[in-house]
């Protein structure tokens, strides 16, 4: 069985004349959220043997803080442009796909709407609400990665922060 986790990058500072979309960060919010997600999916059970990351600075700070809880190596984080830049469905498959090796269960953190439509056509339900550090964990009876394809994942375990806040109160 394969599982795909997927993350959209934690909460950033706004977009402003000064600061490229690609270079915009973390809010603290941002970190304390990927936090706690990372740490709702270790209690679960979900841990990724590898993390994938759109190269935008928010989605590697959201990358490492997921790398931190779940004891892998920042360093080891694999970058991938075509995250960032968008791709189709088969495109974006084709190429996490292609990184996630032999690994069983690769974590990808990337950016709306792709994350959400990839979440959707794997899955064939509606993650029409994906907030920032929304994660969706989606299982494959596969045994390779090459095997995965539109509308064969099956929805696991989907979680967003707000979620996590609201059932601590």
């Amino acid at each position: 069985m394969k599982r795909l986790i997927l993350v959209r990058h934690a909460k950033t500072e706004p977009l402003t004349d000064a600061l490229s979309d690609f270079e915009r960060q973390l809010k603290k919010r941002g970190h304390n959220d990927a936090r706690l997600v990372a740490n709702e999916l270790k209690d679960k059970g979900y841990c990724p043997d590898t993390i994938i990351s759109s190269p935008a600075v928010r989605a590697i700070q959201t990358a490492r803080v997921f790398a931190d809880v779940f004891e892998i190596p920042a360093l080891q984080i694999k970058q991938a442009g075509f995250i960032y830049d968008g791709d189709t469905t088969a495109g974006l498959l084709s190429g996490i796909t292609s990184l996630a090796g032999n690994e069983e269960t690769v974590l990808v953190v990337g950016h709306n709407p792709d994350i959400a439509m990839l979440s959707m056509r794997l899955t064939g339900e509606a993650f029409a609400h994906f907030p920032t550090t929304a994660t969706l964990v989606i299982a494959f009876s596969a045994s390779n990665w090459s095997d995965i394809s539109v509308g064969t994942g099956r929805a696991e375990y989907f979680v967003y922060p707000r979620q996590l806040k609201d059932e601590q109160q």
